[in-house]
């Protein structure tokens, strides 16, 4: 359902009811405010990303990315919302963990920001099971794939148009935030994790998979844009992810290292406000 609730949403008042909320209406205009280098690689990640969201991973010119149906089984998805995927929600998939499942596990009626949505398989997961979702992607071809999944479906999950780490979410609003392969590319963490800790309401929950650094990673890979899309350029260690979250305010951080492959691991942080 394309619903928008101006108790979630920074000066909402300005917004109609639009199947997409451009809260960014100038997406590149966000570009001026990082470095030469920053700019290139959020580039390099979102033409990446804008081409899987099109083609996916099954065309003959598509990138090597682990996704897909075949993914989201494995990572333990359940089959009734991979059914309700449409196609190219499904071979566009990139998450990294069953994020969903942490935010059920506290039962009530959640009300959750998904962050870099992408395809939108956690926002269908969870509207599924009855929570209010508000999907934040940069992506037109990653938001275009959710809202054909989500036509007739009668969830209550909002599409936005918007570019981290600025949230155009009201300040407490949120029971919970999820980023399923997302935290990485974005270069200021520690703008990231203040906006995360605003929009979450008093003991609210940030769930975060990515790819963490458990070893030295060369300077030289860290400034390649492919590195970038592959989460490896911007990964954190979990001291510094413990560092920057008791910075912006978290109470807890607690970070879960899932599957080592030195000097990066595959990995769960989980934040508390």
């Amino acid at each position: 359902m394309y619903m928008l609730c101006g108790g979630f949403f920074r000066n909402s008042s300005k917004y109609g009811p639009f199947h997409w909320l451009y809260a960014n209406h100038n997406l590149m205009e966000a570009f001026r405010e990082v470095t030469d280098i920053q700019r290139s690689l959020l580039e390099a990640v979102l033409k990446a990303y804008g081409h899987i969201g099109r083609e996916g991973s099954t065309s003959p010119s598509g990138m090597n990315f682990p996704t897909g149906a075949a993914l989201a089984e494995k990572l333990g998805y359940p089959r009734r919302v991979i059914d309700m995927a449409a196609y190219g929600s499904l071979s566009s998939f990139v998450g990294a963990a069953p994020l969903p499942l942490y935010v059920l596990e506290d039962g009530g009626r959640p009300v959750v920001a998904d962050l870099g949505c992408g395809a939108g398989l956690d926002s269908l997961w969870l509207g599924v099971e009855g929570a209010r979702v508000y999907s934040l992607e940069v992506s037109r071809e990653m938001l275009s794939n959710l809202a054909v999944s989500l036509e007739g479906a009668n969830l209550n999950v909002t599409t936005i148009l918007a570019l981290l780490p600025e949230l155009p979410l009201k300040e407490g609003a949120f029971t919970h935030a999820i980023m399923n392969g997302v935290a990485n590319i974005i270069p200021n963490k520690a703008r990231l994790l203040e906006e995360l800790f605003r929009a979450l309401a008093p003991s609210g929950k940030a769930l975060i998979a990515d790819i963490l650094a458990i070893g030295e990673i060369d300077q030289g890979i860290r400034n390649e844009p492919d590195a970038w899309v592959w989460c490896v350029g911007g990964a954190l260690s979990p001291d510094e992810w413990r560092e920057y979250s008791a910075a912006a305010g978290f109470i807890e951080c607690e970070v879960e290292v899932k599957e080592r492959f030195e000097p990066l691991a595959r990995g769960i942080i989980r934040l508390r406000k």
